[in-house]
């Protein structure tokens, strides 16, 4: 499996876990705002893994044409990375917010947790951006 497939599975696998996540906040009752705004993130993290998804998916069919990808295909390399990383941390601040709806206690546990998985995403993936 290739770099760009693997993006594409892990993308689209990522885009459908935000998305069942945002069908679990909508349960929510609608007194709870941050319950709202968990399920916006979600969505706006779903769609960012979905052009992730297509744009791997594409790149992958560009390359198995031929040896090189196409210089608009390498210039796209590089917001895909981007927008990979902004689903990841949208994803987790979604998380860190979800809490809130529970109580106070676990609002400021999942805020801490998701607080840390951001930096600890953002220090991980930095290396791996693709660089135009």
């Amino acid at each position: 499996m290739t770099g760009y497939q693997q993006l594409a599975f892990v993308s689209s696998v990522l885009a459908g876990f935000t998305f069942a996540f945002y069908g679990t906040l909508l349960t929510a009752p609608a007194k709870h705002r941050i319950a709202s705004w968990a399920a916006f993130l979600a969505v706006c993290a779903s769609v960012c893994f979905l052009v992730v998804t297509l744009g791997s998916t594409f790149a992958e069919a560009a390359l198995s044409r031929s040896k090189t990808l196409p210089e608009a295909i390498q210039a796209q390399q590089e917001p895909i990375s981007a927008l990979f990383l902004l689903g990841i941390v949208l994803t987790l601040i979604s998380f860190g917010f979800g809490g809130w709806v529970r109580s106070h206690k676990l609002g400021i546990a999942t805020t801490c947790a998701a607080a840390i998985g951001v930096i600890a995403v953002i220090w991980v993936m930095r290396p791996f951006i693709h660089k135009t």
